[in-house]
Parts: structure tokens; C-alpha cells; sequence
């Protein structure tokens, strides 16, 4: 009997439809033809849903490419999905029931501190937890999504530094995610040359943060870091436009969503940088490249299913579904350290949001290198260098 959770919420309203497939016996199914059983725990409600929703469509999609090509290993891949409406501790709790049906790998949650609240219940044992925020260490049995923090704080420092900007401000939430970023673009702005002239922290449930932007003006940067994801970006942009500030902004990959564009389209600063992995640049590459004909594959299949493009949420997931998919090709087996060691093998395996180069020590296999710069205009992302 199965069941699957699918939440599709758009602008204007929410569509949800459950159907959530319980798996049998050990990790995914033991015998030959059963199907490998996947968990999916994201954000479909609450203030990361702008992540989670697509993080859904694009683990689908990614389960129905390689089910379409045979599935792996002659077994077909199968979801099973759950909501933690952007709250940790219901991320525990969706993740306790899912973890009992036995999937070969937990992919989700959405957020840094949605990853920390669950982390405990794979530590010993498993299985596999691909976590979707890039603000995470991984290490043991769980991975971590898209480039590293650090990285996408080192690539806007560099292109600030290029662009003769030389003293920022940072600006960014008291949450988990936000402190990471706050830590990642001080440490960034040291390696590259540049000064942070203020660091200031607001609430991510606060209705308003012109009095941190008032602190962070004082010391006259030539640019704003505004480091947090969804709901509380919206509050500090409205801000930044109520106080006249005409400077270039940056935030996180998290805002790489479509309806973050709409939330803001009435405040979206002139200049709105966000680093960006190679799903929102790969028309840049050459048509000869192999991963152009991967990432044109994934691009349409998402326009022709969904009406849209995609946007960050869905390419992590959708790499995270062929990443574990090339792991249990390469183990043949659902035992949960079998799987570790054959995803940790990984090596030059392309995705839609990179080149993974995974190991050991390297549970994430994404660098600087799979990352650039885009601009928030006119309701979409445009490339704009390196």
C-alpha cells in the first residue's frame, strides 16, 4: 500500500494532495524487486515553503527520470514525503515515522536548524541524511546540499573586490542560518580584502529592521550582506526602501526561489546580488559541454510539468535524489554504511547544481568553482559574472 505526500502552493493558493508509501522489510525493501524507498521531509508550509515546495517537485521529477531509465539497479525509486512546516521540532516529529518505515536515505529538511533538530536520530546507525541547506558541517551518515556557506560568502566578496567595493555591512538573522552566513561573509570579507565596516542581528519573526539598518549605514559601507532566507529578507528589503538606501545588496542562494521575487517585487533593490549555483548559469556554458545537455534535460522537464522554472529548491533535491540513485548503483545494497562509503566514492558525478566531488572528509563535493553571481530583476535571475 502506498501513500505520498505532494504540497504544490503558488502565489495565490495552496494545493495539497497526501499519499504517502510506506516501505517493508530492511532499508528500502530487501528482495530483488522491491522498490529503494526514498524519504523526503521539507518545508511545504511556514516560512521556508518558498524551499520546500520545490524542493518536492524537483525530488519527484528527479524519482521519475531514473524510474523512466529503469530505475537503478532494476528497482524502481518510490517518495515518501512529509511536511515540517519550517519548524524544528515538528521536523522531529514528521521524522521519527518516517525513519520507521526503513528508507535507504532521509533527503530534507530545508533549513539549517530543521537539519541540527533531526541529525541525532542518523548519527549511530543511518541511514543517509541529505540535508538541503548548504549552511550545515556533514559528516557521518548525512550530507549537505549545494556549495558551502563559506563559499558563497568568498564568491560575493570577490566580485564586490573586483568591482571596486572594499567595506560592507552585514546584516543578518539571529537564527541558525543566519548566524552561519553572518560568520561566513566576516570571514570572507577578511580573506578577500575587504572590510566589514558593521555587523548587526535582527529576529527573523521581527516585523521591522530599520533600526539595524540605521546602525549598519553608520559606517558608511559601499554595499549591504543580508544574510537570511524567505519571510525575514522581505522585512529587511521593505526597510532598506523605506530609508532611501540606494546601495548594492546581497543575500542568500535560499532567496533563488520565484516566489521570493514576487514577495519583493515592490521593494527589490536596483542592485540585488545572490550567489548562485550552476543551474542558473548554465546557458553560459558551451553547447559541447556534457553538462549542458543534463541541465537543458532537467530545464525543460521542469517547464513542461510545472509551467515554470525552476529555481533553488528543486535543483538540490533533484541532486540529491541522482547523487544517493549513484550511490546505491555503486554499493548494490541498502545497508546504511555500504551506501556512505559508495556515495563518499563519488567522484566528477555531474548534477544540475554542480560537479560532485565527494569523499571522506568532503560530504557535499561542491566548491567556489560551481558558483556565480546573479542579479534579482525583473522577476528573474540574470547572470552577471564571476
Amino acid at each position: 500500500m502506498a501513500r505520498q505526500r505532494h504540497a504544490i502552493w503558488g502565489a495565490a493558493a495552496a494545493v495539497s494532495a497526501l499519499l504517502l508509501a510506506t516501505g517493508c522489510g530492511s532499508q528500502g525493501g530487501s528482495s530483488g524487486g522491491d522498490a529503494y524507498t526514498l524519504a523526503l521531509l521539507t518545508s511545504q508550509t511556514g516560512s521556508a515553503s518558498q524551499l520546500g515546495v520545490g524542493e518536492q517537485r524537483g525530488a519527484q521529477l528527479a524519482v521519475d527520470y531514473i524510474n523512466g531509465k529503469g530505475g537503478v539497479n532494476g528497482r524502481q525509486l518510490k517518495l515518501e514525503s512529509a511536511d515540517d512546516q519550517s519548524q524544528p521540532n515538528q521536523a522531529l516529529q514528521q521524522a521519527r515515522p518516517l525513519l520507521g518505515n526503513n528508507p535507504v536515505a532521509l533527503i530534507g529538511p530545508s533549513v539549517v536548524a530543521n537539519c541540527n533538530a533531526i541529525g541525532p536520530l542518523v548519527a549511530q546507525k543511518g541511514p543517509i541524511n541529505y540535508c538541503l541547506s548548504p549552511g550545515i558541517d556533514a559528516s557521518g551518515y548525512v550530507w549537505s546540499s549545494s556549495a558551502r556557506t563559506d563559499a558563497l560568502a568568498e564568491e560575493t566578496m570577490n566580485y564586490w573586490k573586483a568591482k571596486g567595493i572594499t567595506k560592507v555591512a552585514v546584516v543578518n538573522t539571529t537564527d541558525a542560518s543566519g548566524t552561519d552566513g553572518g560568520r561566513a561573509a566576516v570571514e570572507a570579507a577578511k580573506k578577500s580584502g575587504v572590510t566589514v565596516t558593521t555587523q548587526v542581528t535582527y529576529d527573523p519573526t521581527a516585523v521591522s529592521a530599520t533600526a539595524q539598518l540605521q546602525q549598519a549605514m553608520a559606517g558608511q559601507p559601499q554595499a549591504l550582506v543580508l544574510w537570511s532566507t524567505g519571510t525575514p529578507v522581505g522585512v529587511a528589503l521593505k526597510g532598506i526602501q523605506q530609508l532611501g538606501i540606494k546601495l548594492p545588496v546581497m543575500t542568500t542562494d535560499g532567496n533563488l526561489a520565484s516566489t521570493f521575487l514576487q514577495r519583493i517585487a515592490d521593494y527589490t533593490p536596483e542592485t540585488l546580488l545572490i550567489p548562485a549555483t550552476r543551474d542558473f548559469w548554465w546557458q553560459t556554458l558551451p553547447t559541447s559541454d556534457p553538462v549542458y545537455a543534463l541541465e537543458k534535460q532537467y530545464h525543460e522537464s521542469y517547464r513542461a510539468k510545472y509551467g515554470e522554472e525552476p529555481d533553488f529548491g528543486p535543483g538540490v533535491a533533484y541532486d540529491a535524489v541522482l547523487v544517493i540513485a549513484e550511490g546505491l548503483k555503486k554499493a548494490n545494497s541498502t545497508d546504511a554504511a555500504k551506501l556512505r562509503s559508495a556515495m563518499e566514492s563519488i567522484d566528477g558525478f555531474h548534477g544540475v547544481v554542480g560537479t560532485y566531488h565527494m569523499s571522506p572528509t568532503d560530504h557535499r563535493g561542491l566548491t567556489v568553482a560551481d558558483v556565480a553571481m546573479v542579479q534579482a530583476k525583473d522577476g528573474k535571475f540574470t547572470y552577471v559574472g564571476k
